[in-house]
């Protein structure tokens, strides 16, 4: 049980774990909370965009593309942290676990929010939206009726731009919150179409989706 359980994409390799972005390489300590050994980074303080970050599952998803691999985090007890509604920043983060259920990862942050550790409210909702007993619906069905799935397949191609024609030019049009998405067959990950309308394409095989359509 922790307090503000956040999602976080590192890449993994022999000797550690990288953040992706800055390409910083995590401690290994041992952790007296999970009582084993885990990774933690620390910076010297929050000022301007220092800090380590971690956020929901659609913001982390996002770096996904580069060949990361999913984890649970939490802010050190005794470092300064900023907490946010989408999630923190923080002078010492320490990995929980690598994320292997969606499930499994849902029932740790409610668990711990019921035994009163605060979550992010983001987080939470997310968590409570994957462990909400519901019919068995297609992929399709799901990012239809759900705002979460969508955000999730959104944040996944944020950052994605295509040229289309307007008049006599090309315009460069980027992925918003508002996108319209389509479902194909296979396992494709959300890609911005290249061809009017415009929407993001994703696989109803694509493994964020598939785990979702799982009783």
């Amino acid at each position: 049980m922790m307090s503000y359980i956040a999602f976080k994409a590192l890449k993994v390799y022999d000797d550690g774990v990288y953040s992706p972005h800055r390409y910083t390489k995590w401690d290994e300590v041992y952790a007296p909370a999970l009582g084993r050994l885990t990774y933690s980074l620390r910076t010297a303080s929050l000022e301007g965009n220092q800090g380590v970050y971690a956020g929901t599952f659609s913001e982390a998803w996002f770096y996904m593309v580069n060949e990361c691999r999913l984890f649970l985090v939490t802010p050190d007890p005794d470092a300064e942290t900023e907490v946010g509604t989408m999630g923190w920043r923080t002078t010492c983060a320490i990995v929980i676990g690598e994320v292997t259920s969606l499930q499994d990862a849902a029932r740790l942050i409610t668990a711990s929010h019921q035994a009163g550790y605060p979550q992010i409210r983001e987080i939470l909702r997310w968590a409570r939206f994957v462990l909400t007993p519901r019919e068995r619906l297609t992929a399709r069905e799901l990012v239809e009726k759900s705002i979460e799935v969508r955000r999730m397949i959104r944040a996944a191609a944020m950052g994605q731009h295509v040229a289309i024609r307007r008049g006599r030019g090309l315009v460069l049009v980027g992925v918003t919150w508002s996108t319209p998405i389509r479902v194909t067959n296979g396992d494709q990950v959300p890609v911005l179409g290249r061809y009017p309308p415009l929407c993001i394409e994703v696989g109803e095989d694509w493994p964020p989706l598939r785990l979702l359509c799982q009783p």
